[in-house]
């Protein structure tokens, strides 16, 4: 399950066999894998298999403990503008040779439920299952030029992929309704007005920004992230009482026996890591 494009440093970053995944490029680098939709000559268009294959590295991802951050981004000039609608020599729709199991649709709570973060770095054109893909994952960044939109009323589907489920939890009912019920497209600067995206970074430099923010989620412990993560996802369905009881004793669990050494070790990391960050912004101010 991983990169077609082998080993890019031995010491640094990992790279595993392909176990024939076609549609999709992972490739590990410390805690950080990077799935990317790699069918750049069809813009990222999704293919059955394409659906089958995320629910497959995404799985296979939720169980390898060294990582703690996925990120999810696409190859080429786009993200993933939904369904590869391919052509007949008549100009008809052809139908796909077949489709996934209903299991592979559970791709989108691996994305929201996995123990570690996930991340969209939105390039480019995001549709149809790539904005339901996206719309599952903790954080979302775009570049300048990215343009959303649900798309699924305009080429006859209902919608897949949790996308109203994620869409209201990010945005409200009201405004998941009228993105889904009336598909507009819309930009990156409206995307960050309404809360979908968080960050909006600059075209030439998008791929870069976003893995530093990455890598920067990537350098904290990893036990921590994932905690924090599941704070979340207890929050979505615990009252207020209950659920400050779990987390209280999560955040007391820091600082009993064995476990406060490395909080305290945390902390003095922690507080190095900030220093030299900031030992580094002074000098490029220079």
């Amino acid at each position: 399950m991983a990169s077609r494009h082998g080993v890019v440093d031995a010491n640094q970053s990992q790279s595993r066999s392909d176990t024939g995944v076609r549609t999709l490029d992972v490739q590990m680098v410390g805690s950080v894998a990077t799935v990317t939709f790699d069918r750049p000559a069809e813009r990222n268009g999704v293919t059955p298999g394409m659906v089958t294959e995320m629910y497959d590295v995404l799985d296979a991802l939720r169980t390898d403990d060294a990582i703690s951050v996925v990120v999810l981004t696409g190859a080429g000039a786009t993200f993933c503008p939904g369904a590869y609608l391919n052509r007949d020599a008549d100009g008809a729709t052809a139908e796909p040779a077949a489709l996934p199991d209903i299991t592979a649709y559970q791709s989108s709570t691996l994305l929201h439920e996995m123990p570690q973060v996930t991340v969209a770095a939105i390039n480019g054109a995001c549709a149809g299952a790539g904005l339901a893909w996206a719309a599952a994952c903790d954080l979302r960044f775009a570049a300048s030029d990215a343009r959303f939109s649900t798309a699924f009323l305009n080429v006859g589907l209902p919608g897949e992929l949790g996308a109203p489920w994620t869409l209201s939890r990010a945005l409200g009912g009201a405004r998941a309704r009228d993105l889904c019920l009336l598909p507009t497209k819309f930009d990156a600067t409206e995307a960050l007005r309404t809360g979908f995206v968080s960050r909006v970074f600059p075209n030439a430099t998008f791929r870069e920004d976003a893995a530093a923010v990455a890598a920067e989620l990537g350098a904290h412990d990893v036990g921590v992230l994932r905690t924090m993560k599941q704070n979340f996802l207890d929050a979505e369905r615990l009252p207020l009482d209950r659920y400050i009881e779990v987390e209280a004793r999560r955040q007391l669990e820091a600082f009993t026996a064995d476990a406060r050494t490395v909080t305290l070790q945390r902390f003095a990391q922690q507080r190095d890591r900030l220093s030299r960050m900031k030992a580094d912004a002074n000098r490029g101010e220079k």
